[in-house]
């Protein structure tokens, strides 16, 4: 309902609820380059690169490969040590599709990324380095808002009455 002053009840609202504040969802996307050198022979290197991740339950994860490689490789994702992903072989400088490692419990986990081999360019059976980037994105739900004292929510219901019935009466 429009009033003659521009006001709409919806604004109102709005304005009530900015002062109040309102819970959203936030994702926040991170790439972390790394560099392994393999101590393993075979085509599945270790060590694992690891790297701490916190997380209200959604953890999505895409693989980078360097550039410098000079042959392919596929990226093993796991959490907390159980793999649950595999990107297809990469050339270099080539970048996976996003995988949603999730649901995964809120709070903290620990991302590895394993590098496999394949015969190819400079590989004649080993893989002896990799790397890359991995972007990570997890998203979180932002602390509530804290409840506003009664008082305050007491006013703001009575200024929003007063100005529902001084609308009311201006546009009548």
């Amino acid at each position: 309902m429009q009033v003659k002053s521009g006001v709409t009840f919806a604004s109102i609202g709005a304005i009530v609820i900015a002062m109040f504040g309102a819970s959203v969802a936030y994702g926040q996307t991170s790439s972390v380059p790394f560099s392994i050198t393999c101590t393993s022979s075979g085509q599945l290197c270790t060590p694992i690169f690891t790297t701490p991740v916190t997380t209200g339950g959604v953890l999505q994860v895409s693989y980078s490969a360097s550039a410098g490689h000079c042959s392919n490789v596929a990226a093993h994702f796991l959490v907390d040590g159980v793999e649950l992903a595999v990107t297809p072989f990469l050339t270099p400088g080539q970048t996976s599709a996003t995988f949603t490692l999730s649901p995964v419990s809120a709070g903290a986990h620990t991302l590895g990324v394993q590098g496999e081999g394949t015969v190819s360019g400079c590989n004649t059976g080993t893989l002896a380095a990799w790397g890359g980037s991995v972007q990570i994105t997890v998203n979180a739900t932002a602390a509530a808002a804290p409840i506003p004292a009664p008082g305050l929510v007491a006013t703001a219901l009575a200024l929003l009455l007063a100005a529902f019935a001084y609308f009311r009466r201006r546009s009548a």
